[in-house]
């Protein structure tokens, strides 16, 4: 009897052996971390470090880490000073590098 053929894995799940957690997995979630979102917020203003728009809406605000943050350190950990707030757009340039 033959063998079912080995199901297609495009090339790109094969260089991602794991999958990144959620945010809530990575303690985005986290009530100390929505505290900590809150006061880089009021520290900035509600303005993007980067373009300088003032950011009316929650969801377009992004607290950053400046400097990459270790995968196995609590999110709330980052002292003030390495976090900025940025707009969505800068965010999404930053991370994309």
């Amino acid at each position: 009897m033959p063998h079912a053929p080995e199901p297609f894995r495009p090339p790109w799940l094969a260089r991602r052996p794991e999958r990144r957690p959620s945010s809530a997995g990575r303690g985005y979630g986290s009530a100390a971390w929505q505290r900590v979102r809150l006061a880089v917020i009021a520290r900035d203003g509600g303005m993007c470090r980067m373009c300088g728009l003032l950011i009316h809406r929650a969801g377009d605000a992004h607290v950053d880490h400046i400097v990459e943050k270790p995968q196995h350190e609590a999110a709330e950990a980052t002292p003030l000073s390495g976090l900025q707030l940025l707009c969505r757009a800068c965010h999404g340039k930053k991370t994309a590098g």
